[in-house]
């Protein structure tokens, strides 16, 4: 539980930093980071919390039904997470290429969080009288706000990320570098 309210505090108080500059923040990489780190459940837990506390105590106001959408698209980057953990191990960073990997990851993420929440707005904004040419509009307005998400995610996947991933488990100690068999336990 103290590793949820960690990262979840380290989320939640990055956004209020990060407020200022329009869809740029730590808690999508926090969240893949966690899910890396300790694991799915661990992950999803500090995106929904995370996101939960952001959706109603954000300086921006509250989001009103979107908020869903919102928490749950955090859970796509614990699945990232979780999932690349099971690829690469924590202990061997010196391929520079992991980093381009990770932004990737995160980039791609990023991109599913969008359409996503874009998608749920335009359902919302126009119920009952969906269509199509209204939900790609609606998606379309959102592009220069997806284009700057998925570039901060990127970035951070490649620059944060590995240096994390590597810098962690070396200060938590062997715990954490056994990461592979604490996966294992969650099954």
């Amino acid at each position: 539980m103290a590793i949820i309210t960690v990262f979840t505090a380290l989320a939640v108080g990055s956004d209020y930093a990060l407020a200022g500059i329009p869809n740029v923040k730590l808690v999508d990489t926090l969240v893949f980071l966690s899910a890396y780190l300790f694991g799915f459940r661990i992950g999803a837990s500090v995106g929904i919390l995370s996101e939960f506390v952001w959706a109603y105590a954000s300086p921006w106001g509250a989001p009103g039904f979107v908020a869903p959408f919102l928490i749950a698209g955090e859970v796509v980057y614990a699945v990232a997470g979780a999932t690349a953990a099971r690829f690469w191990s924590s202990g061997s960073f010196a391929n520079p290429g992991k980093g381009l990997v990770f932004g990737g990851l995160l980039a791609i993420c990023a991109f599913l969080w969008d359409l996503e929440t874009n998608f749920a707005t335009a359902l919302i904004a126009y119920w009952p009288a969906v269509t199509f040419p209204k939900v790609i509009t609606t998606v379309l307005v959102g592009v220069p706000f997806m284009l700057s998400h998925e570039v901060s995610d990127f970035a951070l996947g490649l620059l944060l990320v590995p240096v994390v991933i590597f810098t962690v488990p070396k200060l938590a100690g062997q715990r954490l570098a056994m990461r592979p068999v604490l996966a294992e336990e969650e099954r």
